[in-house]
């Protein structure tokens, strides 16, 4: 609703709606993924002692930081450039996806530069058709999971475009990603939003659909290798400490087992201390 690809006063949308308020207070507990959402579950009417924090993650073992130019993707795509910007993921409508072939025209004059877009989705072909004009973009199919590490290495710089409205709504997975692979992450979102606050320190955000102010930020990094090395290692730095998949399952483990009363004394100790840091 809040992407305008469903109304809230259609038949479907207040069915929705209904289905939305009966599905969630069945069951014992409701998680999501980002504070703003948790405070909607809260806003909902779901008792805060039913609402579980479970972040995405990250496999910190398969996506590490690699050196700038070694991925082997850059063999295998064909990119003559020392830079990649590279979005992978679904191409979807109502993602922003618009803004990439506007940043790539405005910086065409960079011949260091190639914007890698990866993926499939709904939007693929509009997204073909907005990008006829900027050589500087190419496309590539999904890439199978297991070269997920190299295919993040490609980067100089990732991307992640949304559309305003929406940063506090969904907290895109492929961030986690990203931000394994120690490469700085260029944003599209409000300063007040929780993706904004998810990459602060450890890349740039820019305003929703302003094509300049995000070509402007690409270059910047581009321009400054100590800036990018120290964001990179500030996601990567942020990767460990927040997104490692071993420590989220343990906490999802031990709610698990609280919740059905087998819960053991060093299992809850766990709990405890993951749930502090």
């Amino acid at each position: 609703m809040a992407t305008g690809l469903l109304r809230e006063r259609v038949l479907a949308g207040r069915l929705a709606k209904r289905f939305d308020r009966w599905i969630h207070h069945r069951f014992d507990r409701v998680s999501t993924i980002s504070d703003p959402m948790l405070a909607k579950l809260k806003a909902k009417g779901i008792p805060e002692d039913r609402i579980f924090d479970l972040r995405n993650w990250a496999d910190l073992s398969a996506i590490r930081p690699m050196p700038e130019g070694s991925s082997p993707y850059h063999a295998s795509f064909g990119i003559p450039t020392r830079h990649v910007a590279l979005y992978s993921g679904n191409i979807a409508n109502k993602q922003g996806l618009e803004i990439l072939p506007q940043v790539a025209q405005r910086l065409a004059h960079r011949d260091d530069l190639t914007f890698v877009v990866c993926g499939e989705g709904s939007f693929l072909k509009g997204l073909r058709r907005l990008a006829a004009g900027a050589p500087n973009i190419v496309f590539h199919p999904l890439q199978p999971v297991e070269r997920l590490g190299d295919l993040m290495g490609l980067a100089t710089l990732h991307l992640l475009p949304q559309i305003a409205g929406v940063a506090d709504l969904v907290l895109p997975s492929k961030l986690t990603n990203m931000l394994a692979s120690g490469r700085p992450v260029v944003a599209t979102a409000e300063a007040s939003t929780s993706l904004a606050k998810a990459v602060k320190g450890c890349g740039e955000a820019t305003a929703p659909g302003d094509a300049a102010a995000m070509a402007e930020a690409i270059e910047r990094l581009l321009e400054n290798a100590d800036l990018r090395a120290s964001q990179g290692q500030a996601a990567r730095q942020r990767a460990l400490d927040q997104l490692d998949s071993g420590r989220i399952l343990q906490a999802f483990h031990a709610e698990a087992l609280q919740l059905t009363g087998a819960f053991p004394a060093e299992v809850k100790t766990s709990h405890r201390r993951i749930i502090q840091h």
